[in-house]
């Protein structure tokens, strides 16, 4: 894919813009999940000036607390892409939404049904993985989890669930998942290739940033959008300056009101001068 045009928005002496959220892995962490110096520096500049920074990603609540200093910048973190709201400074939840055990149960069934599929759940009290999706993934994960039977990833309420096969891409899967009627009863999305994401009916990044962004007291028409992958769309729908980061999804392209270079060239930090947010 080439790479897109950069377009740099126009400076204006006072930023119009009250509130800024992003993705995560691929829009402010590089591979490894690495943060640059300057997209740190500029969340710290972000909250010296009252401007609130939320995270909208697919990670656990582990997995933002695992970045550190950047998770200390954060007024917000919409988790399990818009399952579960918090506040990373002072560990505060502010809504979650479930997957009941019988949802589960059937999500267990559909993969049982497909050979060469793996099935992860992230229960309320633990991220479950399956043999055959660990295997799916290549590696451990970095958090907290635990290793569990196909039989026994249901005994838990789950901010959602997430399927891998080993021939069979996202949106295959989500065409096989539509079929089952699981579109009817979730919410199915990928933000990472080849692995669909299911959470509960009406559970999207966007609807979690809206409700971070109304606990907040600002107006999504007021707020500066960051993202790469389709989770995002729902994002940028919703906010008045969306910014896809790099080499995003050509979806993501299409629907962005401006371009900015890729997390190892410091986009983020660099679109958000441009805008007047940090110096």
């Amino acid at each position: 894919m080439a790479s897109p045009a950069i377009v740099a928005p126009q400076r204006t002496a006072e930023s119009p813009w009250r509130a800024v959220v992003t993705g995560l892995d691929g829009a402010v962490l590089a591979p490894g999940a690495t943060i640059t110096p300057a997209t740190l520096n500029a969340a710290a500049q972000l909250r010296h000036r009252g401007v609130p920074l939320l995270a909208a990603t697919a990670r656990t609540r582990h997995g933002v607390l695992r970045l550190d200093a950047f998770a200390r910048h954060l007024a917000v973190a919409v988790c399990h892409n818009g399952a579960l709201g918090w506040v990373p400074q002072s560990g505060r939840t502010l809504w979650r939404r479930t997957l009941p055990v019988g949802e589960l149960r059937d999500l267990a069934a559909f993969v049982r049904a497909l050979p060469g599929a793996g099935l992860a759940v992230f229960g309320v009290r633990s991220w479950d993985i399956t043999p055959e999706y660990l295997a799916l993934r290549g590696r451990a994960p970095a958090e907290p989890w635990r290793a569990a039977a196909l039989g026994d990833v249901t005994d838990q309420p789950a901010y959602g669930a997430a399927i891998r096969h080993g021939s069979l891409g996202a949106d295959e899967l989500i065409d096989r998942l539509t079929a089952a009627g699981f579109a009817a009863r979730t919410s199915l999305s990928w933000s990472t290739p080849g692995v669909v994401d299911v959470a509960a009916p009406g559970v999207d990044r966007g609807a979690g940033v809206a409700r971070a962004l109304d606990w907040l007291g600002v107006p999504p028409g007021r707020t500066v959008a960051f993202g790469g992958v389709p989770t995002d769309l729902s994002v940028f729908a919703l906010v008045g300056h969306s910014v896809a980061v790099g080499r995003a999804h050509p979806a993501v392209l299409a629907a962005a009101t401006a371009h900015t270079p890729e997390v190892t060239a410091d986009g983020f930090a660099r679109h958000l001068a441009a805008l007047g947010l940090i110096a």
